[in-house]
């Protein structure tokens, strides 16, 4: 998948993993049903983040709740998991 330069690239990292997964369709569905709740979701990853840390590396749960909190952020993992994004 070729990174497109406004996107973050790890939001190309998050697709890419999904769809190596197979769970992209899914994700897409899940997406753009939560999508109004995208930015409750990155205020809880602030919550969390403490607890979290203890899995994950701190510096991408901090990132990750950033990209929650931007409005471009969930349309942008969207447009990466459709399909057709491979032809673009």
């Amino acid at each position: 998948m070729t990174h497109s330069p406004n996107r973050d690239p790890l939001l190309d990292q998050i697709a890419a993993a999904l769809k190596q997964r197979g769970l992209g369709t899914a994700a897409l569905a899940l997406l753009e049903v939560g999508q109004p709740l995208a930015f409750i979701g990155g205020q809880l990853l602030w919550l969390a983040q403490p607890a979290l840390a203890l899995l994950w590396p701190k510096v991408q749960v901090r990132h990750l709740a950033q990209l929650m909190e931007d409005p471009t952020a969930v349309p942008q993992l969207m447009n990466a998991l459709t399909p057709d994004e491979a032809m673009r």
